[in-house]
């Protein structure tokens, strides 16, 4: 984290997404699916003009170890719970992830119930950890 952020997206750059043409990554080249690497790029552009790219940044990661549910991020923050984020599309969630990372970086505690999260984002929740001690 740099100096002034204290919470951090971090994207898993092993995962892929499969494109319309394949039905899972496995079965044709990562040509033919977007990446972890599409997915920051995504959120890059939208974050240089994020009211809060000084508080969060965009980190990357070798793997998430959620294969099952590629493209997968984490939030992390100090003293907050961290929550992990699966089944992504690249070309769709960039903009939710900012928003649900806004209630993040504005919750003092870090917890953001489902029922705040863009919608389109509530079912890729997939777990949420307790702050490190």
């Amino acid at each position: 984290m740099t100096a002034a952020a204290l919470h951090q997206l971090i994207v898993c750059e092993a995962c892929t997404w499969p494109t319309a043409a394949t039905d899972h990554p496995a079965d044709e080249e990562k040509t033919n699916c977007l990446t972890g690497a599409d997915l920051l790029a995504a959120l890059q552009a939208l974050h240089q003009r994020w009211p809060y790219r000084d508080q969060l940044s965009l980190k990357t990661t070798s793997c998430l170890c959620i294969c099952d549910n590629p493209c997968a991020i984490a939030f992390v923050g100090r003293q907050k719970p961290s929550f992990l984020f699966g089944d992504l599309d690249p070309e769709t969630t960039a903009a939710d992830l900012l928003t649900t990372a806004a209630l993040y970086v504005e919750s003092e505690d870090g917890m953001v119930p489902l029922y705040q999260l863009p919608k389109s984002l509530r079912p890729h929740r997939i777990a949420r950890l307790p702050p490190a001690p």
